[in-house]
């Protein structure tokens, strides 16, 4: 009986631990940021990326180092798992790509994008739409927060993503 036991607690390690390890947490990059980055940069990646990296022909790179980040992670930085890579650099690249749009637009008003996402947008039949009045979030914001015709699909992209990576 004892052994059944003993088997029984490792099976449940087992489980407990693929569910909550690191590599089932990967998929989320600000859960990547917090956990892996933040203790030593900035709390929110959104800031990170802004102070610190500068995008040149495809490449992040440190702004003050001139160093490639991928090279830099791949090397050691951080101790990230090469997915966790993939995706911090992906996620680091959106934010320069996007201007700090949410920032500069959006952020007098509202909490952090992710934030927002995740108290008042849900993703119904493929579609961004406010949690509770089930509005379409791209027609709501062609009349809300000062932005551009252009600048609507960028948020909109940025805040699915966002409810995208906590759904994962």
């Amino acid at each position: 009986m004892p052994r059944m036991l003993n088997l029984a607690g490792l099976c449940l390690a087992a489980i407990l631990f693929s569910t909550t390890g690191t590599a089932a947490q990967s998929d989320d990059p600000h859960r990547i940021y917090e956990q892996r980055c933040a203790g030593c940069h900035t709390p929110h990646a959104g800031d990170f990326a802004q102070e610190s990296l500068l995008e040149e022909d495809g490449r992040l790179l440190g702004r003050e180092s001139g160093r490639d980040l991928r090279g830099f992670l791949e090397a050691g930085h951080g101790k990230l798992e090469p997915a966790e890579i993939d995706t911090i650099v992906e996620q680091l690249g959106a934010i320069l790509q996007r201007g700090a749009l949410f920032q500069r637009k959006c952020r007098i008003c509202h909490d952090r994008a992710r934030e927002l996402a995740r108290l008042q947008l849900i993703v119904k039949d493929d579609i961004l739409r406010g949690r509770y009045s089930e509005r379409e979030i791209a027609d709501f914001l062609r009349d809300h927060g000062r932005l551009t015709e252009k600048e609507v699909p960028v948020v909109v992209e940025m805040l699915t993503q966002h409810r995208q990576n906590m759904e994962r």
